[in-house]
């Protein structure tokens, strides 16, 4: 088989792969107990891990599968999703937090004896998320790495929050990544190359969103006669104390 043969049969291939990705996608959606979280953008469905004492936490496992890479010449990969949270009646989301990991490999290869030609390799990464939610309120927040050969954490978050509608947010990641091999002549004339690595990848994505129970207004409009009889109780105890110490 010729050159051009394989590689019309690897790009063959490869579109293959892609059609069947794209067409076993499907949203993620995630029923939970204050809210129905929706990731409509996931070909990989993300994963409740925990839904207690109003604090949800979603692994983003579809951002895993995305932002992770290691070349010896040139990659690239983008992450782009619009997720929602519909608040169930009775719920406020009061606030949030996103975290995960920045983790990257530089490996560059070095000719032996101290010859010249050594190789090269950097990596280049960045993570931002956007929420927006009713009364025009909205967070951003952004993190990014450049030549980050180990692990370097981030965290967005917010609280304080009151909101009872939806609370969308777009997270957004890109990474690219370089490397040169190391290429040095023996003194015999001999041409060596030795490959150099770059990586980067973005490890434990965790979306922890918080929530409370917001009372009914029939809740409220008991609780408000409730406190009008116990004052009224109090004032008709204290008129009759009055009286008894006046008798």
């Amino acid at each position: 088989m010729g050159p051009m043969n394989l590689f019309k049969l690897q790009m063959g291939a490869a579109a293959l792969a892609f059609v069947s990705a794209t067409a076993s996608a499907a949203p993620t959606v995630i029923e939970a107990t204050g809210f129905t979280f929706t990731n409509p953008d996931s070909t990989v469905a993300d994963v409740l891990v925990s839904d207690v004492a109003g604090a949800t936490t979603i692994r983003l496992s579809d951002f895993v599968s995305s932002m992770t890479g290691k070349t010896s010449d040139a990659a690239g990969n983008a992450y782009s999703a619009d997720m929602s949270f519909a608040v169930r009646s009775g719920y406020q989301v009061t606030g949030y937090s996103f975290s995960g990991t920045f983790a990257g490999t530089l490996d560059t290869a070095v000719p032996p004896g101290g010859l010249a030609g050594a190789g090269t390799a950097s990596n280049r990464g960045a993570v931002s998320l956007f929420a927006s939610g009713a009364n025009d309120w909205s967070e951003n927040h952004f993190s990014s790495v450049y030549r980050l050969n180990g692990n370097e954490s981030f965290v967005f978050s917010a609280a304080n929050l009151t909101l009872k509608d939806v609370l969308t947010m777009s997270l957004n990641s890109s990474m690219t990544m370089f490397a040169s091999p190391a290429v040095w002549t023996t003194s015999d004339g001999v041409v060596h190359r030795q490959a150099s690595w770059a990586g980067l990848s973005v490890l434990n994505p965790t979306l922890t969103v918080y929530t409370s129970a917001v009372p009914e207004p029939e809740t409220y409009a008991m609780l408000a006669l409730g406190l009008a009889v116990i004052g009224l109780t109090r004032r008709t105890r204290r008129r009759l104390q009055n009286g008894v110490a006046q008798a």
